[in-house]
């Protein structure tokens, strides 16, 4: 199994565990390969086994340490996640305000971290390749100043982070605070967005020929988003619409459904279906337009934020030449009529683009066999559909009157 795999994989799992700190010490990860915790973090470190995942957490720089400078930089987040190798101890300062307390304050008792995790292979999801990890560290560990210039280094370990704002967009959330804590809630979100930044990342070995400790088999069912299969295109099936403005109750005397709680279940979806149409719509476009333009299909609601009413920018060829398309995808497990809700921004930006708007449905998705459903809703369609304003759900397979 390749790294990308194994570690989307246990982070599916549930069983990854963050490593936090301020962002200047993973510029020692960088150069040495291993990260340290401190001694309250004793019993979690002893734990820690060959093949384990840390996921690295980098939160803003210690100013105590760190030459100042403004603006302040953007660099919270995750950037990177390691394998690991093996643990070890320390006893010699190694990170940044190690090395200033113990040598330029003369601190008998610096903050140390002296339980070291090592790691066989690291995604950076920085531009690390732009980063003389050796010099830096060297520069770190001779420091004789109060504090130091790391800014561009800085800059550079954190493009491309997974942003707090961007993995809540995923549907993914977590205690900004806190280390050595295990990501478990809504963990399969995570997964695909480190799949679908692995391209961009760097894959640094720090221990040759360790062989990945193998998963267990029931890791087979996270398929990567562009080996989903499409089943077919299968669309509602028309009903008529109810005569009272209530809500149909269930057979059996249930209660009326919960759209909003079922809106809320499927949301953990959403980051899903949008990865399977962005890989599928990279391709059409690489295979009608070429490389030039299957560069410029973005996933917007992931790298721009949710604010501009359709989820992924794309490119069609029609009769006024080669022009933008805006697809909004919903997703579901449940079936091909099952509602979905559209905000007021979504509605409105279908109005303003009716004929190149469009809804793709993803239904009956099996994340276990990697397959599902879809069918698709013009911007026309889309608003000849029957809504109910709850912020609204559209009743596909009911007729208008």
């Amino acid at each position: 199994m390749d790294v990308v795999s194994h570690v989307a994989a246990v982070v599916c799992r549930g069983e990854a565990v963050k490593a936090n700190g301020p962002i200047e010490h993973w510029l020692t990860t960088l150069a040495t390969g291993f990260w340290g915790f401190d001694d309250s973090k004793e019993d979690m470190w002893a734990q820690l086994q060959k093949g384990d995942v840390l996921i690295f957490q980098a939160g803003p720089p210690n100013w105590d340490f760190v030459e100042k400078y403004k603006p302040k930089p953007q660099v919270s987040g995750f950037i990177g996640a390691g394998i690991v190798e093996r643990i070890s101890k320390k006893n010699e300062p190694r990170w940044l305000s190690e090395v200033i307390e113990s040598q330029v304050h003369g601190n008998t008792l610096p903050k140390l971290w002296p339980n070291l995790v090592h790691f066989s292979n690291v995604l950076w999801f920085g531009n690390v390749d732009d980063i003389p990890a050796p010099t830096v560290q060297s520069l770190i560990e001779g420091c004789q100043t109060n504090t130091l210039d790391m800014r561009i280094h800085i800059e550079h370990l954190a493009q491309n982070n997974l942003t707090l704002k961007t993995m809540k967009d995923a549907g993914f959330t977590y205690a900004p605070m806190g280390t050595g804590l295990r990501l478990i809630n809504r963990s399969e979100n995570l997964a695909h967005l480190i799949r679908s930044i692995a391209p961009a990342a760097t894959h640094r070995v720090y221990s040759s020929g360790v062989a990945i400790v193998p998963v267990a088999p029931q890791v087979a069912s996270v398929p990567d988003a562009s080996d989903y299969k499409c089943r077919g295109i299968v669309a509602p099936t028309m009903q008529s619409a109810p005569t009272s403005n209530k809500a149909p109750r269930q057979k059996g005397g249930i209660k009326n459904r919960d759209y909003l709680q079922e809106a809320a279940d499927n949301q953990q979806l959403g980051g899903v279906g949008e990865l399977i149409v962005l890989a599928k719509e990279r391709q059409r476009v690489l295979d009608e337009l070429g490389e030039v333009y299957a560069a410029k299909v973005i996933h917007v609601s992931l790298e721009e934020g949710d604010g501009a009413g359709y989820d992924i920018r794309t490119w069609k060829q029609g009769a006024e030449g080669i022009t933008e398309h805006y697809l909004e995808v919903k997703t579901t497990s449940g079936g091909s009529n099952t509602a979905f809700f559209i905000s007021e921004n979504e509605r409105e930006c279908a109005a303003a683009n009716l004929d190149r708007y469009e809804v793709v449905r993803v239904h009956s998705l099996d994340q276990v066999r990697g397959e599902y459903l879809e069918y698709r809703l013009t911007g026309h369609e889309l608003l000849g559909t029957n809504m109910t304003p709850v912020s609204y759900r559209v009743n596909v397979g009911i007729k208008t009157a």
